[in-house]
């Protein structure tokens, strides 16, 4: 007992010492000088076994590049929970999401009334607490044919990420990517209409602090350091050009301020750099790509697509994602999906942020 207590003593006498925030290395970095590896579409499912059976055997196609065998293929991945991801280390990430604002757009996606005519009952049950009936932003991919999610209702998502941020305040900042797929009537809106995007800020608000969100008017000239920027979160808007004018639109009118727009150039045109703060490149040998590097701009490029990597185990375009300086690489693989291959986007110390060898070469050199 007296060396228990003397233990004790010796316990609440010694000063604490604070816990060494994540990737301390990185700390005296800026934003455009590390490379995050994200998840794209963050929250997805592969389609069950029965919905397969369906797109394999009805014909479906969309549109006239896309056949229903070719879409199961391109689908047959899965990301684990936003919370596991974020345990795993991943920082980066992309929701897409529709409006909602009456509620049941999504009760009862197009690809289970397929199923129902055909007798087919689905593997797993949709919408079983009735989530989907309820207003409200919604995080899938495509109703007709792939909308199974981790966190189908948007809000959920964005929980998911505040509360680990909450417990983990000292975290390298947090990339979500917002693709703004429309609401029910928003064929005449690229993007969203004007009310859209007001109730997606609203969304994102009512779940994340703004104190813990940063903004595109808090980045006064040069990105800003990572230590500076623990505990923040930040929104980009991950979408053509005509939503990307959508969006600063409302922003005029409404008020808005919290999504990055960025700059998507058709294929052969010039990178502007003046309006906007980063560069959607998704091919990683573009060569747009050092005007970016150049002007300080943030910029996003794609590792793999349509599961195609990981069935051939080609890391061509992973390493030339790697090399090319890109701030954000996306991937369906931070690990490996052992039915295909041992394929998977993690840089060589097993991590999914580093310090960018292009744009900072000299300081990742230092020991």
């Amino acid at each position: 007992m007296k060396a228990l207590l003397t233990f004790s003593m010796a316990s609440l006498l010694t000063p604490a010492v604070a816990p060494r925030p994540e990737h301390a290395d990185l700390g005296n970095l800026r934003l455009d000088q590390v490379q995050y590896i994200q998840t794209h579409n963050s929250y997805h499912l592969a389609p069950d076994p029965t919905m397969v059976l369906y797109l394999l055997s009805s014909g479906y196609r969309d549109g006239p590049d896309w056949s229903g065998p070719r879409l199961a293929r391109a689908t047959a991945y899965s990301n684990l929970p936003l919370e596991t991801q974020l345990e795993l280390g991943i920082r980066a990430f992309e929701l897409d999401v529709y409006d909602d604002p009456q509620g049941g757009r999504f009760a009862e996606p197009a690809i289970f009334r397929a199923l129902a005519e055909r007798r087919l009952p689905p593997a797993s049950a949709w919408d079983p607490d009735g989530a989907m009936k309820r207003p409200g932003f919604k995080t899938i991919h495509k109703e007709h044919y792939d909308p199974r999610s981790t966190c189908p209702v948007f809000k959920d998502c964005l929980r998911e990420i505040a509360q680990w941020s909450a417990r983990h305040p000292d975290h390298v900042p947090i990339y979500v990517m917002i693709e703004a797929k429309g609401g029910p009537s928003d064929a005449a809106c690229a993007g969203l209409c004007v009310d859209g995007w007001a109730r997606l800020e609203g969304e994102i608000t009512a779940i994340i602090p703004r104190d813990a969100i940063l903004r595109p008017v808090d980045i006064v000239s040069a990105w800003p350091m990572i230590d500076a920027a623990r505990g923040k979160i930040l929104f980009f808007l991950l979408d053509e050009d005509d939503a990307a004018e959508s969006y600063r639109k409302a922003a005029a009118t409404k008020g808005l301020s919290l999504l990055f727009t960025g700059e998507r150039p058709a294929k052969k045109a010039a990178l502007p750099t003046r309006r906007a703060r980063w560069a959607i490149l998704p091919k990683p040998g573009d060569a747009r790509m050092a005007d970016a590097i150049r002007a300080g701009m943030l910029s996003y490029t794609r590792a793999d697509s349509n599961t195609e990597a990981a069935r051939t185990a080609d890391t061509s375009d992973r390493d030339r994602a790697f090399a090319s300086g890109a701030s954000i690489i996306s991937t369906d693989f931070p690990i490996p999906d052992r039915r295909y291959s041992n394929y998977a986007v993690r840089f060589p110390n097993g991590a999914y942020i580093r310090c960018n060898p292009t744009t900072a070469k000299e300081l990742c050199s230092r020991p």
